[in-house]
């Protein structure tokens, strides 16, 4: 993965900030915000998504209130890990509709992944499923979400950038 903030600008900056605070701003209104027109604000965005520094837009969902889910964050450590056995849990896992998120880490696990379920039972369930059809042995730790304090749609886009220009000086 390449550091593409040298090919941004502090409009560029600007623009990614707003849309991470709030996706559905018009391109009026950002033009407006960032000092641009509407068209060259289209343009930037239209740039930014095909450089891929804009992934999608979306809305962030409480699970909770919508159907009353419990998260759980599970470590995950492949037994006798191997590249093979780590795709193959890769693509079973893609399509669990109740794993929320995975991430590949390093250090003394090698996955956390979000599991969201309608309680205790139903997450026992669905590990057991995991176990079952992956066709890859691994052991777990389980963590269950009590409250979610902070997500990437609350993230300040200028200061997180500003503490690598910190770093570089």
């Amino acid at each position: 993965m390449t550091d593409q903030r040298k090919d941004l600008d502090r409009i560029d900056i600007k623009i990614l900030a707003l849309l991470q605070r709030q996706g559905r701003v018009t391109k009026a209104a950002m033009g407006e915000l960032v000092g641009l027109s509407a068209s060259r604000c289209w343009e930037r965005m239209k740039r930014l998504e095909k450089s891929k520094i804009v992934r999608g837009y979306h809305a962030e969902i409480d699970l909770g209130r919508l159907a009353k889910l419990s998260t759980f964050v599970v470590q995950i450590k492949l037994t006798d890990y191997s590249y093979a056995k780590a795709k193959v849990f890769e693509a079973g896992i893609a399509d669990l509709p109740n794993v929320i998120s995975c991430q590949s880490v390093l250090g003394g696990v090698d996955y956390l992944i979000t599991v969201a379920a309608f309680g205790i039972e139903h997450y026992q369930t669905i590990m057991e499923h995991m176990l079952d059809t992956l066709n890859v042995s691994f052991d777990y730790v389980t963590l269950p979400v009590t409250k979610k304090l902070k997500g990437e749609a609350s993230l300040d886009l200028t200061a997180l950038l500003a503490t690598a220009q910190e770093l570089e000086t």
